[in-house]
């Protein structure tokens, strides 16, 4: 009697638990529709969406191994929240389109966070400007845009030169934000063709590089419009990624330095919702189709991410596989860059280049502008 007290015990703990964490996974999806500047708190249950999933997956496991009707709260749970389950996870188990041939008519659009052409730390190196522009070059862009793009005026890390060599062009639009008499530190779009129209939509300090800036490109007759975007940085410092680290290793946490780490990222995401609202905003009195890509810093179950989306077409969504993941970093590596593209463009592929260069991978995606 003892050990089936026991065990009633165990799993009666083990189904509030479980009921806990379909509570947790319910209001995550949640996330993508409440604005963090009304209410902050959804925000976090939306950045810890991949932990509920499989957290989620593993209690649904766990009671169909013991063969028992609770699986299905797991299961049904998950389901309610299959488009935010799409926009985390591609369902496609192989890249045959990506290896589709390109035509006259496709344009090919690289985004890439390139952390100044370095992989971590303050110093460049030859190898990672070598490497990355050797990247550049296989996979023949015909657009592409930079975030944290670094260059010098002269010398091997005059890389407006090199790029442009790359490219075959001289059209290009760079805007530094931090720059002296040698040296120069922003983003830039690159482009095959001739580029039109430019501008720049400021979202904070001048000297921040949390900006956007879009190009208007001409390919035969027509006109449309690639904006970049570098939405908004959490800012954390080493002893925040020393912290993360001790957590993920160790499990000691303290409540200062969760506090403080908190603070940071409700921060960051009521300054993306703002800057999001934006570029939408700008976007609506554009008068050609247009792209957005870029580093938005924030996962695909986000307000700011599903806001962006709104009307567009989503390039992982349309064409990815997998989990997705951009960010290679110290932080969890969640998808944080994007491409998407108005109504007017067929996205035929969608690669994530899972080449550790940068803090970043680099994205590529074949689309094609309709008659």
């Amino acid at each position: 009697m003892k050990v089936k007290r026991k065990r009633s015990f165990i799993g009666t703990i083990l189904l509030w638990i479980n009921l806990l964490l379909c509570a947790a996974l319910l209001i995550s999806y949640l996330a993508p529709h409440v604005n963090p500047q009304k209410f902050w708190l959804i925000a976090f249950f939306g950045l810890a969406y991949p932990v509920l999933l499989v957290t989620n997956c593993l209690m649904m496991l766990y009671w169909l191994l013991r063969k028992r009707w609770q699986f299905l709260l797991s299961l049904c749970t998950i389901l309610v929240g299959y488009n935010v389950l799409f926009n985390n996870i591609g369902f496609r188990f192989s890249d045959s389109g990506n290896a589709r041939p390109r035509t006259d008519n496709t344009i090919r659009l690289m985004t890439y966070n390139v952390h100044s052409f370095k992989r971590y730390g303050s110093r460049n190196d030859e190898s990672t400007r070598h490497e990355i522009l050797n990247l550049i070059t296989e996979q023949k862009p015909d657009l592409i845009d930079f975030q944290e793009f670094y260059t010098k005026n002269k010398g091997s890390y005059e890389m407006r030169d090199s790029i442009t060599r790359i490219i075959g062009t001289q059209h290009y639009y760079f805007e530094p934000f931090n720059f002296n008499s040698s040296e120069a530190y922003g983003m830039a779009i690159f482009s095959r063709f001739p580029i039109v129209g430019k501008g720049l939509i400021r979202f904070s300090d001048f000297k921040s590089d949390n900006q956007c800036i879009y190009v208007d490109v001409k390919r035969g007759a027509k006109i449309f419009r690639l904006y970049s975007v570098h939405l908004q940085s959490i800012h954390f410092d080493p002893e925040d990624y020393k912290y993360l680290d001790s957590v993920s290793k160790k499990g000691k946490a303290d409540m200062q330095s969760t506090k403080r780490l908190g603070g940071k990222l409700k921060t960051a995401f009521i300054k993306r919702s703002e800057q999001v609202f934006k570029v939408k905003e700008h976007a609506a009195q554009c008068p050609y189709p247009y792209l957005i890509a870029g580093d938005f810093n924030d996962t695909p179950t986000s307000f700011a991410v599903n806001q962006m989306a709104d009307g567009l077409k989503n390039a992982f969504r349309e064409k990815g596989s997998g989990f997705g993941r951009t960010y290679n970093g110290n932080f969890p590596n969640y998808q944080i860059d994007y491409i998407m593209a108005s109504p007017q463009f067929d996205v035929l592929t969608y690669k994530i280049i899972e080449k550790k260069l940068s803090d970043h991978y680099p994205l590529r995606s074949d689309v094609v502008l309709s008659n």
